[in-house]
């Protein structure tokens, strides 16, 4: 059984972890959660016990345990994730005209391609007349 536990201190390793838990019964796997850069805990991590009587009595135990002066572990089943869509998609309604995402908008050729040359397309005030 996969269990999900949260508000742990960010000072907690694995080893603090399978401390609380190994009382309870055999751990499989523990994954604690951490920081991409800093390296450090997020405060929550999932444990896998091969056993559910175990798993159950570990949650019933260490639910609402005073780990430090104001915080409680959170400790429940681990619910699994519905998997979503995150992935780049061609249609995704992120602006533009829902084809090539929100910048350009040129599925068409629809912009002056010749605008900024001064033989076509872009007019030039009096004062800025072409003195080649």
């Amino acid at each position: 059984m996969k269990i999900f536990v949260a508000n742990l201190p960010t000072e907690y390793d694995e080893m603090g972890i399978a401390t609380l838990f190994i009382t309870y019964g055999e751990i499989s796997t523990i994954n604690l959660v951490t920081d991409r850069q800093t390296g450090r805990s997020k405060g929550f991590a999932f444990i896998e016990m091969p056993n559910d009587e175990e798993a159950l009595n570990a949650i019933s135990h260490l639910d609402q345990m005073q780990l430090t002066y104001n915080k409680q572990l959170a400790v429940s089943q681990a619910q699994e994730r519905p998997r979503t869509n995150t992935g780049y998609s061609r249609n995704s309604s992120r602006g533009g005209d829902g084809q090539r995402g929100g910048y350009g908008n040129n599925r068409n050729n629809t912009y002056n391609k010749d605008r900024n040359r001064p033989d076509k397309g872009f007019k030039r005030g009096p004062d800025q007349e072409n003195k080649d």
